[in-house]
Formats: structure tokens, sequence, C-alpha cells
């Protein structure tokens, strides 16, 4: 009797185990996961999938049936897949259950016939719309409203498209919040018009693309509202777009945000104290202190290109901005640059990350609003406008191995947490020459400049100007030399100072000359001059005997000289930072030496310290402690005390038997 006791616990106790270790949070049923069709066909291999009848009538519409589904069975968290095409029927899709409506494919919902007397959708619960591409089809007479909303719990619309409709959204009443986001809104009569006057309710519409409606004002606001972020067209104010939604100029997007199959390359981040694994777009970020952030993706679209200028950029162009009432101490942006022959190269120059000069780093922002910068800046580098100059600039790191660069945006210097992480573009690229040497060697009767660029994008042409004092009047002493390179590659130059007077030392500068014919950097000065030949004495020299020493030299071993290898080309460990100290970019002087020294006369060589300067390896992101951790696997385990009590009582049962035995 006691071995079938044994032999049942044992089988239970491995049953349980086998069991709790065998399920799968993945393959239980998800039953509040429902789908909806077009056709019963369309519904093949889907559970819980609803499909169109043929009758126009209201309980005939799939989508319907699937809300009255969730109401009926008391589901939470319920969300409703669109299998796409779906198109719905003339009647109203009441939405009055708290739901999520996700579109699958490419989200595609239209109207099936002719009666468009009707809006398409009711929302009066809190729903989540997204990832859905909604038009009213052939109804242009009249278009129907797209979705309205008058609900007493907050609904999300976002990442969806809508176009050809009368009223995109329209935000009539109930106390909870509307928020559209990440859209695109394009071709309706009105975009959005919100009557909305309870003081409860608040209208959030941030990073949609809002263009091309009939009439020049685009949203309609009566009650509380937040508008700003979005791009309403090119050269369209938000002033203009959106009547009585206190909208800021200055806090606009001035370029499309580039169009995902539903919506718009646009997101909210949430950020922590380590870079994400994946970027979006090429972007990412992080925060010492948990906080959101948005980031909106303009691909080659150039913003403020009139007041900014253009430039050559090797990354999309992005604004990165904080919600309201959001203060983190300190944030992270990390941006990657294309890996392609004519922008990788030319930012690993010296004449940008390969500096080791963080103001030569070609990572650039823009202020729209107080002008700091003067076009486009490096944010490692001051502003550069008369009322920028008096700020710092921003610490920033080129990481080669992930062809990133990243800076520190805190309120110690700009661009600012403050006052310009609320409208501020950024992106890798160059708005002028990228000269990546200037140098001057004397001859016996003239004096040398040469000079070699990576890049030449907004670039007219070169002179060579000269002063017998650093600091002195600078004079025009060669002609206007005309580019021969491109914005993706570079040249080298040289001009011959032959005009030069022996022992007179010259200072000269290097000029570039913007496209349109305004002065676009100096780089300089350099010193240089042309020693005296010098003159040999005839001196007699008597005539002696000398007796045979034998002397003795001592033998030296020379080291082959190494020419210093380029940071560059040389294998980096993973996420290297180039941080390395700025100095100043002296010159080599040729010096002609003296030829009357005798023999005895010959100076003692004396070791010349090395000019390179020696790497400094810093910046290295921060990191928590790296512990030990248990991750959830999605298979349950067997609790360890569990497995202890089992062999307690197997040692108990075992005694006992042996004990009855004997």
């Amino acid at each position: 009797m006691m071995k079938k006791w044994l032999v049942l616990i044992l089988v239970f106790f491995l049953l349980e185990s086998f069991g709790t270790q065998g399920i799968s949070p993945a393959e239980t049923q998800q039953t509040n996961t429902l789908y909806v069709a077009n056709t019963e066909a369309l519904c093949t291999g889907y559970t819980e999938c609803f499909f169109n009848d043929s009758t126009d009538l209201p309980e005939s519409n799939a989508l319907m049936k699937a809300i009255k589904f969730a109401k009926d069975n008391n589901l939470i968290d319920v969300t409703i897949n669109i299998l796409s095409p779906y198109e719905i029927n003339s009647h109203i899709v009441q939405v009055d259950y708290p739901v999520s409506i996700i579109g699958k494919n490419t989200g595609w919902i239209s109207t099936s016939n002719s009666d468009c007397s009707r809006p398409m959708f009711v929302i009066s619960a809190q729903a989540t719309i997204r990832d859905i591409s909604l038009n009213d089809g052939a109804c242009n007479s009249p278009s129907r409203d797209l979705l309205v909303v008058n609900s007493p719990s907050p609904v999300i619309i976002e990442h969806s498209t809508f176009e050809n409709g009368r009223t995109a959204i329209s935000y009539q009443a109930g106390a909870g919040d509307l928020t559209v986001r990440f859209n695109h809104i394009n071709n309706n009569q009105a975009a959005i018009n919100s009557t909305n006057i309870d003081q409860d309710a608040n209208l959030l519409v941030v990073a949609n693309n809002i263009t091309s409606s009939s009439t020049s004002v685009q949203v309609y606001c009566a009650g509380n509202s937040f508008v700003d972020h979005n791009f309403w067209g090119t050269g369209v104010l938000p002033s203009q777009s959106a009547a009585g939604c206190g909208a800021d100029d200055t806090k606009r997007l001035d370029a499309p945000i580039v169009t995902e199959t539903t919506g718009v390359a646009a997101r909210l981040l949430s950020l922590t104290n380590t870079l994400p694994a994946t970027d979006f777009y090429g972007f990412k970020a992080s925060s010492p202190t948990s906080t959101d952030l948005y980031v909106v993706n303009h691909g080659d679209s150039t913003p403020f290109s009139s007041p900014a200028g253009s430039l050559y950029h090797c990354s999309n162009f992005f604004d990165v901005f904080l919600p309201p009432s959001v203060s983190p101490g300190t944030i992270t942006l990390s941006f990657a640059y294309g890996d392609t022959n004519d922008c990788a190269p030319i930012i690993q120059s010296a004449a940008y990350c390969g500096s080791g000069n963080q103001t030569k780093f070609p990572l650039l922002w823009y202020d729209p609003k107080t002008q700091v910068t003067d076009k486009w800046d490096k944010t490692g580098d001051i502003p550069q406008s008369s009322v920028g100059s008096i700020y710092a600039g921003q610490e920033t790191t080129c990481r080669t191995a992930s062809k990133t660069i990243e800076v520190i945006v805190d309120n110690d210097g700009r661009p600012d947490l403050l006052n310009d992480l609320f409208f501020t573009p950024f992106v890798i690229g160059y708005e002028q020459a990228g000269v990546l040497s200037f140098t001057a060697s004397a001859t016996t009767n003239s004096i040398n400049l040469n000079w070699t660029t990576v890049t030449e994008v907004n670039t007219l042409n070169f002179y060579i100007t000269r002063s017998t004092t650093s600091d002195g009047t600078y004079e025009k002493i060669s002609g206007d030399i005309a580019v021969t390179g491109s914005p993706s590659s570079g040249s080298s130059y040289s001009f011959s100072d032959s005009t030069a007077a022996t022992g007179q030392t010259y200072y000269y500068k290097l000029v570039v000359i913007n496209s349109d014919g305004s002065v676009q950097q100096m780089v300089g000065p350099l010193s240089a001059s042309i020693a005296p030949l010098s003159t040999a004495t005839n001196t007699r020299t008597p005539t002696r005997t000398l007796t045979p020493t034998r002397t003795i030299t001592p033998t030296r071993t020379l080291t082959p000289f190494r020419t210093a290898t380029s940071a560059f080309k040389t294998p980096l460990p993973d996420e290297p930072t180039l941080f390395l100290p700025t100095f100043t970019d002296t010159p080599t002087i040729e010096i002609t030496p003296d030829l009357s020294l005798t023999p005895a006369e010959t100076p003692t060589p004396t070791s010349t310290p090395s000019r390179t300067p020696t790497p400094t390896v810093s910046g290295t992101p921060k990191s928590g402690l790296l512990e030990k951790t248990d991750r959830y696997s999605g298979q349950k385990q067997v609790p360890f005390y569990l497995g202890g009590v089992a062999v307690l009582i197997l040692i108990v049962l075992l005694a006992v038997y042996i004990h009855r035995k004997h």
C-alpha cells in the first residue's frame, strides 16, 4: 500500500512540474483580442473574427459586432484588429465601449456605398485609434466626417492617416481629453474642429502633418488646447492655420515629417539612463532620470532652409523636443551618420571628428526663436551669432566605431533644455568648406602656401591675405582661386608669395568665400619668413701633420622612425570616444641652417619633444553596476521551496515504510 502512495505522489509531483514549466504566456488564448474583416474568407486563420453582412444595417457591420461582443462579455483591455482592406456601410460605427482599434496590413478603412450623410465613427467611450488609414471613399457630395469624439474619457488618435473627409476629427463634447499625435491629416475640408468647451477637456495636437485643407484655417479651437510642434505646410505659420488655439509660430516644424504606411515618423520615447539597443531612424537618447522625449524625423527635408541656409547632410534632419511641464536635468542625444563614401571619410577626417577638437565636430543645430546661432552651428562650439557668443557649447563626442555623434544637453551651455529643446532641429552635416590643412613653407626667394579640403559645400572661391603682424591689417595678395571640389569631395591648392622680402616674418590667412559672395570662414594665421643666405669666409689654415690615433667608436643601434598612425585607421574597441585635447594649429617654420660652423663647433644634438598630443579617451557614457539578475523567460518555473517540501515528504514516507518492514 505504501508503495502505491509513493508512486502516486511522485507522479503528481512530476506532472505538476512539467505542466507549470510548459505553459507560456504566448500560448494562452487572448480572448480580449478580436478581429474584423470585410468577408468571411478574410477571417480564415483567425479566432474571434467578425465579418460584414451584405445588408446595409447597423448590426451588419463587423466592427459594430466586435464592439458589441466585447461589451456583452465585459472584456477588459480589448484590442480590435482591422484586417484591411475594410469597408463600413452607410451607418455610423458607434464606439461606446473601451477598446483599441488597431489597423493591420495597411490599416485601410473606407466607405462601401454612396450614402454619405452620416459620420463614419462616433467615439463616446475611452478609445485608442492607431495605425488606421481612413477616408470616405467616393463621398464628395457631401463628404463624410471621419471621426467624431464626444467622450467623458480620454481618447488617443495616433499614427494614422486621415484624408478626403469633410472634417477629419471633430471634437464636440465630453470631459475626456483628446490627444492627436503622429498623424498625417491631408486634403480634408477641415483637419480638426474643436467645439468642446468643457472646462475639464483638453485638446493636445502634436507632431502631425496637417496640410492641404480647403481653407486657411485647418484647426479651430473653442476650448483648452495645445497645438505646437506640427507641420502646417511649406511657409505656413501655425497662427494662420490654428484659429483660437494659442499656437506659437516659433514652436513649429518647418519641414514635413516623413510619412509611414500610416501616420508619420514621429514617436514619444521613454528615456532611461542608457541608450537603447535599437534606434529611431538613427536617433537614440538617454537621461539619468526617467523622462519622455518627442522625436520627429524629417528625412531629407531641411527645416528653416531660408534663414538657416542649405547644407550637405549625412543624417536625417530631426526635431527633438520635450513635452510640456517636463524638466530633466540632462539628456544625451545620439545621431548616426551615413556609412557612405561621401560621408564617413569626410566626417572622420582631420577637418572634423579626426581633429580631436569638439568645436569642429559636425553635429549641427539651429535656433529659430532667439537666433543665438548664425545659421547652422556646431553643438560643441559656442553659438556663432553676436548674441550667442556669450554662451558655451555643449559636450560633444564623436564615436567612429558606431558612426555616431553624441551631445549632452543640459542648462550650462547651448543648446539647452530650458530655451532650446522645445523647437530645435538637429542634423549631422557640414555647411562650410572643410579645410583639412593649411601650411606655409619658405624657399630661397618665396613663401609657398598650400591647403587641402575634404568638402567644398556652399563655397565659391578662396584667396590669401598677408600681414607683417599676427593681429595687424591683412591685405589680399592673391587673386580669387576658384574651387575645384564639390560638397562630397575636396581638392588641393597652392599659392606662391614671390613678393616676400628676405628676413621679414609674414602672417597669412586663407579666406573662404560663400556661394553668395560673403566671407564663409578665415583659416590661420600662419607665419613664415625667408632666411638670409649665409656667406662662407675663406680662412688660411696652417698645415699640420697628424699622428694617426686609433679611435674607438661606440656602436649605436638606431631605432627606425615611425610615422604616427591615424586614429581612424587603427582598429578601435567598440564605441571608442574621440575626445582629444584641443591644440593650436601652429605651422612648422622652415629654418636655414648656419653652414659656417666648423666640426669642433658642431652643437650637441638635443632631443626635441614631440608636438603630437597624446589622445585622451574620455566621455564614456555612465552605466549602472553590472548585477546578476533573473529575467522572466516567458516560462513558469517551480519555486525552490516546493521542491524542498516534496523531498522532505518522500524522506518521511520512506522512513515510515522501512520502519514497518522491520
